[in-house]
């Protein structure tokens, strides 16, 4: 993670140097997560239980062209909870209890840092089309939960939250309209996609027959809509 970093500052700092102009921007909205992190089925191994949350990051592009550019992204998601009571009936199955109950700890989240090639090109007055590829680091982080058992005497079991970082990728399609020739505001939706291996681990866990996994290395993945306002510096 450190060498990362320091790779991509020292990219950064040489852009800087030679960039034509830079434009900085703040964008929110939403993180909508597909294929198997969007599952929420508890006999499913690769259902990552995650729900449509929010998206916020802060880019940087340095255009060392006039319609060529590096972007630079900081990005944060928070991601929804779903499929709590498929867990819940799924444990409560497996044990033969009459009912089980569930509580989730912690969020599914994640934070990126990535940095690649961008590319605008003027649709009318005003109005540019923008274009993305980028890659870096992701580390994600998967919510854990408590399950009690109404009929067991030992009857609480936890599946600890876990984390895990990997290369991500991610590219995106946006539009902006500048306003003035400093200010301009734009949409962006950018498909995102990393697969980290995330050690799984357990605390009492007292239904051998139950869902049990060793760890989630499931592909992460999703769309991040998001609109924003972008400012020129130089």
């Amino acid at each position: 993670m450190k060498k990362i970093i320091f790779v991509l500052m020292a990219f950064g700092s040489v852009l800087t140097a030679s960039a034509q102009h830079l434009s900085l921007s703040v964008n929110g909205g939403a993180s909508i997560p597909t294929g198997g992190f969007s599952k929420g089925d508890y006999y499913d191994a690769a259902s990552g239980f995650a729900g449509t949350g929010g998206h916020f990051n802060v880019t940087g592009t340095w255009w060392l062209k006039e319609h060529l550019g590096i972007t630079a992204l900081v990005g944060y998601s928070r991601f929804g909870n779903k499929g709590t009571q498929s867990l819940a009936d799924g444990y409560k199955e497996d044990s033969g209890t009459d009912s089980t109950t569930l509580y989730r700890s912690g969020n599914n989240h994640s934070l990126s840092i990535l940095i690649g090639p961008a590319y605008e090109l003027a649709l009318c007055k005003g109005l540019t089309l923008q274009l993305r590829a980028l890659g870096g680091y992701t580390r994600t982080h998967l919510a854990g939960f408590r399950i009690f058992y109404e009929d067991y005497t030992d009857n609480a079991m936890a599946q600890r939250e876990a984390s895990g970082g990997v290369f991500a990728w991610q590219a995106g399609v946006g539009l902006a309209y500048h306003l003035t020739c400093k200010l301009s505001v734009q949409i962006n939706g950018d498909f995102f996609m990393s697969k980290p291996d995330i050690a799984i681990s357990y605390d009492n866990f007292v239904v051998n027959s139950g869902r049990r996994l060793s760890a989630y290395n499931t592909a992460i993945s999703g769309v991040n809509v998001t609109a924003g306002v972008a400012y020129r510096v130089f």
